[in-house]
């Protein structure tokens, strides 16, 4: 029950994890966004349906993040046309699961650039009640790509949506392309082309000879044929030794770079235990989750339970370790998770430890930014040095987490966003202020605004002078 808003049009957004299996915003779960207005003779009860997020089982399964599938047309997944086809076409199968009994699923595709958001043109809608459809496609177009979307409908009312994930990034569809694999038509009429040829020159050769003259014609053709086969065997023989060579010393090199790159995960796990060990709730606690990307680690955070007794927190905390040591070549998922661990499981006793590692092994880490529109490369980096400069404070070592902050101006300022920066500016003014440098405090809070006033992080800068005035003033010798 909420109390009546002002009059106006507002957007309302409702979320049910009701699927315990997976992170909220998942199969399973109840989602819906819809705007209403508020008048002063709306009625005061307002329902709201809420369908239920289809589990997409083929071509891909949502019930995952589906890396690289919203984030860029040159990452998503990619069906060919057959190698031999007139009228090139990719039969592409799409299933799900049911819904409820008795419903109706209503298909839709459209071809949507990839450089330019909205831009879309309806290719296909069609109704079903079966859970799959099967559709033959052509290629892609030059710069789009494939949106399919499937609905459950029931007595009117929409029951069922899709919702699919990729790198943090969601949305309401699955996308994909049709690559053109087949030969072109100009190859068939070429093959002909050449046949009828090759058929003319041999009736011409044989044609109008006497017997005698034409036994000795076929025996040439024959000698020639035979002579070119040897040479071909003995040009394929030697090809093949040669590829055989290379193929095996691909493979020693191969061998040698997974050895090198098993040991550097050796050395990392080994590294990243020992400063980190496993809480001793570890065995106590189950979680549902796995991460084994950055999409899996985001859909994690973003999903798992708030406000229990930290259960939730606790399982978020497990995956995200185990997330980190099933991949600690992902440089990626291992430093965002690191940063992330920082929020959850405040009585982790080696936190400063952890947020140490993160802050040495990934300060020179460039992020990804194709799942975050207005990111910058270094900042993650920002969140590694915050978390550490927070912990250094915490435990009165200002001078370490003044440094902390200032070598990320000076080395990695220029990767990172404006606000995030603001952030780092605002935590060196308080440890200034906390280790009794007051002056030094305002000085510092000050030129944060001149620089990021502009920023979303300008009120918490005006309420950190505000603040470091204000005791200034209080603490100054009044005149007698």
């Amino acid at each position: 029950m909420l109390e009546r808003p002002a009059p106006g049009r507002y957007r309302m957004h409702v979320s049910i994890d009701e699927n315990p299996a997976n992170p909220r915003r998942y199969p399973g779960d109840y989602e819906a966004q819809l705007w209403f207005e508020v008048t002063d003779t709306a009625p005061a009860r307002l329902g709201v349906d809420l369908p239920r997020l289809i589990h997409l089982t083929r071509p891909g399964d949502n019930g995952r993040s589906l890396e690289g599938m919203l984030t860029g047309c040159a990452t998503q997944p990619t069906f060919e046309t057959p190698r031999y086809s007139w009228g090139p076409a990719a039969t592409v199968e799409f299933a799900w699961e049911p819904i409820v009994a008795g419903a109706e699923y209503r298909v839709s595709l459209a071809a949507v650039s990839c450089g330019r958001a909205g831009a879309a043109r309806a290719t296909r809608r069609e109704t079903t009640g079966a859970t799959g459809i099967a559709l033959a496609l052509p290629p892609s177009a030059e710069g789009e790509s494939y949106l399919f979307r499937v609905e459950a409908w029931k007595g009117g009312r929409l029951v069922g949506d899709l919702y699919t994930h990729d790198g943090g990034t969601h949305s309401w569809n699955y996308r994909f392309r049709v690559r053109d694999a087949s030969l072109p038509r100009w190859a068939y009429l070429a093959a002909g082309a050449g046949l009828l040829l090759l058929l003319a020159g041999a009736r011409r050769t044989l044609a109008g000879v006497d017997p005698a003259r034409r036994r000795r014609r076929v025996r040439l053709l024959g000698r020639g044929l035979v002579a070119a086969l040897v040479v071909g065997a003995a040009a394929g023989a030697s090809y093949q030794i040669s590829q055989d060579r290379a193929w095996r010393r691909a493979a020693a090199e191969q061998a040698a770079a997974e050895a090198a790159r098993q040991a550097r995960q050796r050395e990392f796990i080994a590294a990243f235990v020992s400063t980190a060990p496993r809480p001793d709730w570890w065995d106590r606690v189950a979680t549902p989750y796995r991460v084994d990307n950055v999409g899996d680690l985001l859909s994690t955070w973003q999903g798992h339970p708030r406000g229990d007794d930290g259960r939730g927190e606790r399982q978020f905390f497990k995956a995200a370790y185990q997330g980190i040591l099933d991949h600690p070549d992902d440089a990626h998922l291992v430093a965002g998770a690191i940063e992330l661990l920082h929020w959850v499981v405040r009585d982790y006793p080696h936190r400063l430890a952890l947020a140490r590692f993160g802050y040495a092994r990934y300060f020179r880490h460039r992020r990804r930014t194709d799942n975050c529109a207005n990111c910058m490369v270094g900042d993650t980096t920002q969140g590694l040095a915050q978390n550490l400069g927070e912990l250094y404070a915490a435990a009165g070592r200002y001078d370490e987490a003044i440094e902390v902050g200032r070598r990320l101006i000076a080395e990695r300022g220029a990767d990172v966003s404006p606000y995030k920066l603001a952030e780092t500016w605002n935590q060196i003014a308080w440890a200034h202020w906390r280790k009794g440098e007051r002056a030094r405090a305002v000085a510092v809070v000050g030129e944060a605004l001149a620089r990021y006033g502009s920023t979303e992080r300008r009120a918490e800068l005006e309420r950190a002078l505000a603040y470091f005035e204000r005791e200034r003033d209080r603490a100054a010798p009044r005149p007698e």
